[in-house]
Parts: C-alpha cells; sequence; structure tokens
C-alpha cells in the first residue's frame, strides 16, 4: 500500500507527462553492465544496434548510517577483466551476458522508438549481470538513463554524448 501511495504521488508531480513507471524489484546480481548506444541518423528501422561502450560497475554493502545526499553503499568500478575474475575467470560467461544484455537492448530500444518516434541521440541501459554456471549469465534490465547520465570510467563519454547532441539539434 505504501509503494502505491508513494507512486501515485509521484506519477502525479506538477509537469509530470509520464504514462507508466517501471518499478524494479530486488535482483540478486554480481555487477551492473551500462551499454552506452549513439543510434546512427538516420536510424534505419529493424538495424541492430551494437553500444558505444560498455562500463561495469559492482555495489558493496549497504551502510544504515542517515546521510542525505550520500551514497548507502559501496560503489565500484569495473574493467571486463574485473568482471571476469569475479566470475572465476569464465569468459564465456562474460560474453553471454554482452550478447544477452544488447539483444534485449534491441527489442527495448524498439519499443522506446513504437513509443516517441523522436530520434534518440543517447541512451543508456542498466542490466543486472549474475553468473549462474559454467558459460552461463543472467541479464535483467534495470533502467532507461537519459542524456546526462553518468557516464562511470568513460573519460571521453561526455564529449562524445554532448557532439552527438549537437550534431542532433544541428541538423533539425
Amino acid at each position: 500500500v505504501h509503494r502505491e501511495k508513494r507512486l501515485k504521488d509521484m506519477m502525479s508531480q506538477p509537469g509530470c507527462t509520464a504514462s507508466s513507471c517501471i518499478v524494479q524489484e530486488w535482483v540478486d546480481f554480481d555487477f551492473e553492465m551500462r551499454q552506452y548506444y549513439l543510434p546512427p541518423h538516420p536510424c534505419v528501422p529493424g538495424a541492430r544496434l551494437t553500444p558505444t561502450r560498455i562500463e561495469c560497475n559492482a555495489w558493496g554493502t549497504r551502510s544504515n548510517e542517515n546521510t542525505v545526499g550520500q551514497s548507502h553503499a559501496s560503489f565500484s568500478k569495473l574493467s571486463a577483466d574485473d568482471c571476469i575474475k569475479r566470475w572465476n575467470g569464465d569468459e564465456a560467461a562474460w560474453e553471454m551476458a554482452k550478447e544477452r544484455a544488447t539483444e534485449v537492448a534491441q527489442f527495448l530500444l524498439a519499443w522506446l522508438q513504437s513509443i516517441n518516434g523522436a530520434p534518440v541521440t543517447m541512451i543508456r541501459l542498466d542490466f543486472m549481470c549474475k553468473r549462474t554456471g559454467d558459460g552461463k549469465a543472467r541479464v535483467i534490465f534495470g533502467e532507461y538513463c537519459e542524456m546526462g547520465a553518468c557516464c562511470l570510467g568513460w573519460k571521453e563519454g561526455p564529449p562524445t554524448i554532448w557532439k552527438a547532441a549537437l550534431d542532433a539539434a544541428l541538423r533539425h
């Protein structure tokens, strides 16, 4: 009941134009994979998009400190090698996770385009990844992130993304 009330309050805020809300339940995962997409212009319907960049991170133990404006869990950036090490050297599971996340992204990007036909300059899709056995991984979609989303350790990310945004604006 509390969650229902909070969602209704959130969705009825002045200026909110959202027609739906995705609620994420707790997911058991080993790390988060963030895929950054900068779709080409013009975007060809049905064309397979590949991520421009993939960044990963892991969350540590949650703190019960009552601090405002600070994360309640430790956060660490992970390289591809770090992810594979966390999975006991299982490169096949890593490749499966990347492939599955990219496959799910195709559906998510097509769905988003079907809701609003405006071209998307940049979008980040976040996935929770869990190794489930030798050479196997489960990925669960977490969230869409728009322009201005955190780029983690991708140093060239902000200038790359904002150049794409400026190019798109100048086209219109």
